[in-house]
């Protein structure tokens, strides 16, 4: 959205409030008349987009620091599967991953993949202590949008619902990936990795939520099927 249709929008907002005209400026107004979970979408897309940069570690996290202490402000207490992502990324000294090569695939994305799966997509997925290709998610979690949120697509996710052995699922949203299920607060040394928003996985089990915060599911990353259903939910 361009700055001069913002400004009329924040103009009609502006006189539908009762607002004067120059009682404030543009972003303040924004701020101001907004929801939080406006900004903190702005938040996120910002901190996301910089992280996928192919920039040095130093770079990237002199890019991030203000975006994400802004968040960890605003938005942390609301969203912290996305904090633990953005604090690692501040933390981490490892260097971008290099771009897969064309044609590059993994041999072991396992049965099930729809099919070729860039090496690029493990690195950031991570792996197991064993060193496998597999991790924890959260597939449905409780937030400020309420209970029951799914993090992806592809089966009707609820808190009492949960997708079987090798169904594929497409993330709605960058996900962390975890060494194993959180219980209560997340424990950021057990942060894995993570997952892309589109990017699809393959589950391999699950485990119910306790109380009403979330379900997991084990899985490992596979290339879309052009057939997976989206807004499943």
């Amino acid at each position: 959205m361009g700055v001069a249709n913002l400004g009329k929008i924040l103009q009609y907002a502006s006189a539908v409030l009762g607002i004067p005209a120059a009682a404030a400026g543009t972003y303040s107004a924004y701020q101001t008349y907004f929801s939080s979970e406006a900004i903190c979408q702005q938040l996120r897309a910002s901190i996301v987009s910089t992280m996928e940069q192919n920039v040095s570690a130093a770079a990237k996290r002199a890019l991030l620091r203000k975006d994400v202490d802004e968040f960890d402000t605003r938005c942390g207490a609301k969203d912290p599967d996305a904090r633990a992502l953005f604090q690692a990324a501040l933390t981490t000294d490892a260097p971008p991953a290099a771009p897969a090569a064309p044609g590059t695939v993994l041999a072991d994305a396992g049965p099930g993949a729809a099919g070729p799966l860039p090496r690029a997509v493990a690195d950031v997925f991570g792996h197991s202590p064993s060193g496998q290709l597999r991790g924890w998610v959260a597939l449905v979690r409780s937030g400020s949008d309420g209970p029951g949120h799914a993090n992806f697509d592809g089966f009707a996710l609820s808190l009492t619902s949960l997708p079987p052995a090798g169904a594929v699922l497409r993330a709605r949203d960058i996900i962390p990936v975890w060494l194993k299920p959180q219980r209560g607060p997340n424990e950021q040394s057990e942060l894995q990795g993570r997952v892309a928003a589109g990017q699809c996985v393959r589950v391999l089990g699950t485990q119910p939520a306790e109380g009403s915060e979330r379900t997991w599911g084990e899985v490992t990353p596979v290339a879309c099927p052009a057939s997976l259903p989206s807004a499943a939910n």
